[in-house]
């Protein structure tokens, strides 16, 4: 077999089992227990990849095109924006009239003409890609997976680490933020359950965009400034 398609088997073996390694691993409830079991299934591999990741024009069906990749750009800028624009994407002010048992009570929070903020945590969703399949981060993880090959040999290993762990924040993110959609709904809720389980999130994407903006490095792709624009 000639060397080009021994690169070629050998790189599509890998991009088929990347994937599943992460499938694999979310099952586990112990972060450490997945981090561990994904690293070692990567690094099973990591020696034969390390011979093809040097881009070559056979591997251009494999990789993602440039317009792909630099949805990954756009949609670390919109996780910038959900940061500095986070009070105001959460919650919406001055909406709402307040009752009169509401006025006697204490508002943490209020809004313009008499009226009073409601947070909205889904809001978080549509930034982090978990909304709509037009959004630049929409399954990015996977987009991250098929442009390992662009990422310098010596540094693969590390990259799907911090792959990995981009897409537990990611999700955890997420989930709180769906988690604090219903905090007043769940018996024993209250706005008070709403405003921690969003800080909660507020959290999980703090984390999650210096990961993003490491994957960023990794693919030798520059930074944008924070943006709303998909």
């Amino acid at each position: 077999m000639k060397l080009q398609s021994k690169r070629s088997v050998i790189l599509a073996l890998v991009l088929a089992v990347l994937p599943e390694a992460f499938a694999w691993t979310s099952s586990t409830t112990d972060t450490q227990s997945r981090r561990q079991a994904f690293k070692t299934t990567a690094a099973i591999f990591t020696g034969a990849a390390a011979t093809l990741l040097t881009p070559l024009p056979s591997h251009a069906e494999t990789t993602p095109s440039q317009k792909d990749i630099e949805k990954l750009q756009r949609g670390h800028a919109r996780v910038r924006y959900l940061l500095e624009n986070w009070d105001s994407i959460t919650q919406t002010c001055g909406k709402g009239i307040m009752s009169d048992l509401e006025r006697k009570q204490i508002i943490r929070t209020e809004g313009g003409g008499g009226g009073f903020c409601e947070k909205t945590p889904l809001k978080v969703q549509d930034y982090l890609g978990y909304k709509s399949t037009n959004d630049p981060l929409f399954k990015a993880d996977k987009l991250m997976l098929k442009a390992a090959p662009l990422v310098d040999p010596d540094f693969f290993e590390d990259y799907l680490d911090v792959v990995e762990q981009y897409r537990e924040k990611a999700d955890q993110g997420a989930m709180m933020a769906y988690t604090s959609s219903w905090g007043e709904a769940n018996p024993g809720g209250g706005k008070e359950m709403i405003d921690e389980f969003l800080e909660m999130t507020k959290t999980e994407v703090e984390k999650t965009e210096p990961l993003l903006r490491s994957i960023l490095g990794y693919l030798n792709l520059e930074v944008l400034p924070p943006s709303k624009a998909m």
